[in-house]
């Protein structure tokens, strides 16, 4: 890889990957939820003239001084009679309060002792709460008549239930409500775009998507509209395309066959004989290269590729090449490549690199090309490097040859194709959803890379 396209690369990876719909929808209502909770909790805190616990401990105190007073003066045949209707109608106990009772601390709980300095603050100092004496689970609260020590035992559950859920924790849990509802909402609205966007990358590939769902939101079910309408428009004129392409192969092959059986019985000079075949030839090849670009549109014949195999089969071809000395292939490929696609396709793109650099990388002091081929597992397909020794090609020409019928002016002569070449293996590799790329090697002469992904089937098909 050359010095520049490591810079590109670099400042590619530095650069923050964009936002996409999806997060921007949610992060603006989860926004917009979170400031209304915030704003909500803070004015109920405003509102809010004491804590559950001050409201409580008010609410004992009363109970406890009612108490007292009603012991106090009540005639002393009475006080029993009084205590026993105050534990069956209000569930309110009084005990004395020994010196051996047992007061388990661990009982008693985070919310029983933040009462206990409000209950000292309304009963006196000498006040205690505890959520076990004895090993009863109460809530007992002490207090004092006339000098002796009391408890006033109340249900655990009617303390408990005052305290009721926190407001923290009902913001909690309606926050996270609100939150997976605001998923929900920005999943509906970006569902559509995310389909659309989808179904753009199949039909750039040459895959002819499944329809999009033409309801919901007018806007939405209008483009979705529109678009089935180009997609089926485009499948269409493939169609009509390849028909052409292919009526226009039977017309023009069948008279250069005669043509040519016509020239190799005609009496000639060896030298004539031999270009005009060569012309014969070429304008052969030219027309298969149209056919072959036509039919990329087509989805491929997907199948479970030995890479070793098929790389084997390209060599093979080139053998009358590399024997007369024309062409010096060296070939660098992982053993047991595996890649799902057309074997076709694997070798249309590998000979057509071959090809331009067998057309145009011959240098003025030797007939000879080396190619170098070098295949290597990516994990999610395969990628390949080919390398020739020749010229190379203007910075700006990259982007460009890979164009339809682009050429550089070199490629008008004599070996001039249709320049179709480059362009069949860049439509191949986005097929496939790969790239191709052309670069001047750092050792000289043209670098294609070419990225072959595993043919993934389009979603509904």
């Amino acid at each position: 890889m050359s010095a520049g396209s490591v810079a590109a690369a670099t400042t590619a990876a530095r650069r923050p990957r964009p936002i996409s719909l999806f997060w921007r929808t949610f992060g603006l209502v989860a926004l917009l939820i979170v400031a209304s909770f915030v704003a909500t909790i803070t004015a109920a805190g405003l509102l809010e003239r004491a804590p559950p616990e001050q409201r409580l401990a008010w609410e004992i105190a009363s109970v406890v001084n009612l108490t007292r007073s009603a012991l106090v003066s009540a005639e002393p045949d009475r006080r029993l009679q009084l205590l026993d209707e105050l534990a069956q109608q209000e569930e309110v106990r009084v005990l004395p309060k020994e010196p051996a009772d047992r007061i388990d601390p661990s009982a008693t709980g985070p919310r029983l002792r933040a009462l206990e300095p409000r209950l000292r603050a309304l009963l006196g100092g000498a006040t205690r709460v505890a959520g076990r004496v004895n090993d009863v689970d109460a809530v007992w609260i002490s207090f004092e008549i006339d000098g002796d020590d009391y408890w006033l035992i109340l249900p655990r559950d009617r303390v408990e239930r005052q305290f009721g859920p926190s407001l923290v924790l009902l913001s909690m849990i309606a926050a996270a409500f609100a939150l997976v509802g605001a998923i929900v909402i920005s999943r509906l609205v970006n569902r559509p775009l995310s389909d659309l966007a989808g179904a753009i990358g199949l039909l750039s590939r040459g895959r002819a998507p499944a329809p999009l769902a033409e309801s919901g939101p007018t806007e939405i079910a209008a483009v979705n509209r529109r678009f089935n309408r180009l997609a089926a428009d485009l499948a269409q004129l493939d169609a009509d395309r390849a028909l052409a392409l292919a009526g226009i192969s039977h017309d023009i092959r069948n008279p250069l066959a005669r043509l040519r059986i016509e020239v190799e019985l005609a009496r000639l000079a060896d030298a004539q004989r031999e270009s005009m075949v060569d012309d014969i030839e070429r304008i052969d090849r030219i027309v298969g290269q149209f056919i072959g670009y036509a039919q990329i549109a087509q989805p491929p014949r997907a199948e479970l590729v030995d890479v070793s195999a098929s790389i084997a089969s390209i060599a093979n071809a080139y053998r009358a090449e590399v024997d007369a000395g024309t062409l010096e292939l060296s070939i660098d490929a992982d053993e047991g490549l595996r890649w799902y696609g057309d074997p076709t396709d694997l070798q249309r793109a590998i000979g057509n690199v071959v090809d331009n650099a067998l057309h145009h990388a011959r240098g003025n002091d030797s007939d000879r090309v080396r190619v170098e081929l070098l295949v290597r597992s990516t994990g999610a397909g395969i990628a390949l490097a080919l390398r020739d020794d020749g010229p190379g090609i203007a910075d700006e020409d990259a982007e460009r040859l890979l164009r339809p019928f682009a050429r550089v002016d070199r490629a008008r002569g004599e070996h001039g194709g249709s320049g179709l070449g480059l362009a069949i293996v860049d439509r191949l590799a986005r097929r496939y959803g790969g790239r191709a790329r052309l670069s001047n090697d750092a050792r000289g002469g043209l670098r294609v890379d070419i990225e072959l992904p595993d043919y993934r089937v389009a979603p509904g098909r």
